[in-house]
């Protein structure tokens, strides 16, 4: 993945992400064809399209969910994936997803060259880059159990 700061997040060859993102350009994509696992359309307007774990030579495996608003989108999460990371209730350990946290952090000091403007560990661990495009945060949620990357779009 690159093009953090850009705010043009390239996820795979066929699919980059940006603020000016359709669904229908994400439908197109042979990304989408091969990795969509679940599509949620929520009485509010949004529709999430969930994805399963991705790997190729230069890219970290990782899930990927996508937020659409107006058929425009406006959020992603994603979370890395490996064996050094909880896969399931059955083996879910704070430990673990805080390794997952931590694993985050890492990747997103590779990757973006500027300190976090944010960056707090209460109430929960999370830092957080501001870009004219919008933010990228990482994030430990103590009420989900879950880490994750996320992105919004201005």
């Amino acid at each position: 993945m690159d093009g953090w700061e850009s705010g043009v997040i390239r996820v795979h060859d066929s699919l980059k992400l940006y603020s000016g993102l359709t669904e229908e350009e994400l439908k197109a994509s042979w990304f989408y064809r091969e990795n969509s696992t679940e599509v949620q359309k929520l009485t509010t307007g949004y529709t999430w399209y969930k994805f399963k774990s991705d790997a190729s030579a230069d890219v970290k495996a990782f899930y990927l969910a996508l937020c659409f608003h107006q058929s425009r989108l406006v959020q992603a999460s994603l979370a890395l994936d490996g064996e050094e990371f909880p896969s399931s209730w059955d083996d879910w350990t704070e430990a673990g997803e805080m390794k997952r946290k931590l694993a985050h952090d890492e990747w997103l000091r590779e990757q973006i060259s500027a300190a976090p403007q944010i960056n707090r560990s209460k109430p929960y661990p999370y830092l957080e880059y501001s870009f004219p495009w919008g933010t990228i945060y990482s994030s430990y949620d103590p009420r989900s159990a879950s880490a994750s990357i996320g992105l919004t779009f201005t």
